[in-house]
């Protein structure tokens, strides 16, 4: 498994799994000892997640 870093901020990370071919999202509570939660997303996913956002984006400007 290679990943690759495509963003990294203080509570979000985005790899993407060149093996396995997923995304995988990790997001932390930026707490001093911080808990981590990490979301593997394949394709279809990703594009489910997109939409999502983006009409959440629509909905708030």
């Amino acid at each position: 498994m290679a990943w690759i870093q495509v963003l990294d901020k203080e509570n979000l990370s985005v790899k993407f799994d060149n093996k396995d071919e997923v995304a995988l999202l990790e997001i932390n509570d930026g707490g001093i000892s911080p808990n981590y939660v990490t979301i593997r997303l394949n394709e279809t996913e990703i594009d489910d997640l997109i939409e999502a956002l983006q009409r959440i984006k629509q909905a708030i400007q």
